[in-house]
């Protein structure tokens, strides 16, 4: 009785409770964009003899938050960027399989940051191995986010061209067996060909993952929270600089973005308005973006009249050119 007198009497009061707590956490299928920050990745290394001397080397983020009523107020009254979640899937992937592929990725990055930064610095790097790692699912294939390709069609294939090579093979409407690594476990996965764009596909992002050895030994730590490709130039400005007899930072504070392929070369990223808000605010003197990204960050910098050095490059050598010569 007691219990039902005190909501006839407050049910106002506890109404409001109740719409506040689903205005702040209520999840909505969209996911804000918003300025971010710098990582400072030279305190990151790992190495002996190693010591960090002044200036840094840095990373560029963007802020991301869930959607909630609250966020997507927030990114209206800021004019922050409201995109859906769909925009970051591939096909009908959890938010689970989105950060696992992430976090993949950024792994993926730091080997090929590695192998760019040894050959330039003319170091000892020995590729021991390589896996093929399925980083995406388009089609309903049996595939999942992580699953290591130990075989396909029996074979062992080293490069993703050698598993493109045998699905072509194939006539549209053929299966093709993958022995997978799947959660430690060896499991057998059959997948029907398709065709796409004139294409056969089997509808599956592979990368491929290096195991090598290293003198000098070198490590970069991340955080858990910390994922994705677009750190790879700045990772291999990083390594380089570690493992190199030369000081490329020469007391400055220096970020980039931008993603690093086996050849050098720098590539696109998403969010650039935002990486260049961050860099500003954290006091970067110079800033690495790739060329595809440029004008993009050369408007926000002339919107917001910062004070920052914005320097175009398309591989990694013009990246050190730069500052060895600057």
């Amino acid at each position: 009785m007691k219990f039902k007198q005190f909501i006839k009497e407050n049910y106002k009061f506890l109404l409001l409770i109740l719409l506040i707590v689903l205005f702040f956490n209520v999840k909505v299928p969209y996911y804000i964009m918003a300025p971010g920050g710098t990582i400072n990745i030279t305190d990151r290394v790992e190495m002996e003899g190693y010591q960090n001397k002044d200036g840094s080397l840095n990373m560029l983020y963007v802020s991301e938050y869930e959607g909630t009523p609250a966020t997507l107020l927030v990114a209206k009254l800021k004019s922050w960027d409201i995109e859906k979640n769909e925009e970051r899937q591939i096909s009908d992937e959890s938010i689970s399989d989105i950060e696992k592929r992430n976090k993949i990725m950024r792994d993926n990055s730091l080997d090929i940051a590695t192998m760019v930064a040894y050959k330039a610095a003319d170091k000892e790097i020995t590729i021991k191995d390589k896996k093929n790692v399925v980083i995406g699912v388009t089609k309903d294939n049996g595939l999942e986010v992580g699953d290591v390709i130990l075989k396909t069609d029996g074979q062992e294939c080293d490069d993703i061209k050698e598993i493109k090579k045998i699905i072509s093979s194939k006539e549209v409407g053929d299966t093709i067996t993958f022995k997978v690594l799947r959660n430690n476990k060896e499991e057998e996965i059959k997948s029907k060909i398709l065709l796409e764009d004139n294409a056969k596909v089997i509808g599956v992002v592979i990368i491929t993952e290096y195991d090598y050895d290293i003198d000098p030994e070198i490590n970069v730590k991340f955080k858990n929270s910390e994922s994705g490709a677009s750190g790879g130039l700045m990772l291999t400005l990083t390594i380089y600089n570690a493992i190199s007899d030369e000081d490329i930072i020469k007391g400055r504070n220096i970020a980039g973005t931008g993603t690093i392929s086996p050849d050098g070369t720098v590539g696109e990223i998403d969010g650039i308005k935002y990486k260049i808000m961050g860099a500003a605010q954290d006091k970067m003197d110079i800033v690495f973006v790739p060329s595809a990204n440029y004008d993009e960050a050369i408007k926000t910098k002339e919107k917001y009249n910062y004070d920052i050095n914005i320097i175009k490059v398309d591989t990694f050598d013009e990246a050190v050119e730069y500052l060895k010569n600057n």
